[in-house]
């Protein structure tokens, strides 16, 4: 039935090209980001380490973010509204391949959103590429997961678009402005330093950042891996326990 889940998985495909609030959100917004951020960061540290090694993952956590809320999240909540999954009862579309496809369309919208800031950082302002690059690929499939498990634990609460809506503009926030994705945490006042630290976007991006410098193994990026796993536990319970297809499953 492989044959099922790829046409399942084009399907997700042409969708997410349709989604006007998901492309803006996936592309643009982190692109307009990136843009007016490194204006600010672009520059070169007293130790001869570039803002951009820290600036870039963060600009990466922004996708993250919007790929798990507003590519799987809304998408979810949309289609379920629409009676697209209902409609897939009795056929040979299994709810697993539903799954695998929604989660590969979430990992193509991780990446190439990626990929676009990475290359506007290096061509624009002229940023450093990391070396590590399979070290920051694993840190960032997993960060993406993590939050493509929070869209469905979304699609879980949200019962209707307009709820998605809501929850995902007010996780927006926060996640933006104090998860260190657009400002460095170090540069908070105390107080929202100390908010931070229940951000889960805040360790994704701490992740990220590790693995940029090719730490990923190291104890540094221990704790952020740990808060990570746990959080990825969690979502996956609250799935298996709430999340239905459609509303009378």
């Amino acid at each position: 039935m492989m044959h099922v889940m790829l046409a399942h998985a084009r399907m997700e495909l042409k969708l997410f090209f349709r989604e006007a609030i998901g492309l803006f959100f996936v592309f643009v917004m982190p692109a307009i980001c990136c843009y007016i951020f490194g204006q600010l960061y672009g520059t070169q540290q007293p130790d001869g380490l570039s803002s951009f090694d820290e600036f870039i993952p963060g600009m990466l956590g922004i996708i993250v973010f919007t790929s798990g809320f507003f590519i799987i999240g809304l998408q979810i909540v949309s289609d379920r509204e629409k009676g697209v999954y209902k409609r897939f009862k009795g056929t040979a579309v299994k709810p697993s391949y539903m799954f695998q496809a929604i989660m590969a369309k979430g990992f193509f919208a991780v990446y190439a959103g990626s990929l676009q800031i990475v290359l506007l950082a290096k061509y624009m302002f002229d940023a450093p590429v990391t070396s590590y690059r399979l070290q920051f690929w694993l840190a960032l499939s997993f960060a993406g997961a993590v939050f493509m498990i929070f869209g469905f634990v979304m699609a879980s609460i949200a019962k209707r678009l307009q709820g998605a809506m809501a929850l995902s503009f007010i996780a927006m926030y926060p996640m933006l402005f104090l998860s260190g994705a657009t400002i460095p945490v170090a540069q908070l006042p105390p107080f929202l330093q100390a908010l931070s630290t229940v951000i889960p976007l805040k360790y994704a991006i701490e992740l990220m950042q590790s693995a940029w410098r090719g730490e990923l193994f190291s104890v540094s990026s221990l704790s952020d891996a740990i808060v990570l796993w746990s959080l990825l536990l969690v979502g996956i319970a609250v799935v298996v326990r709430y999340f239905r297809w459609d509303h009378e499953s």
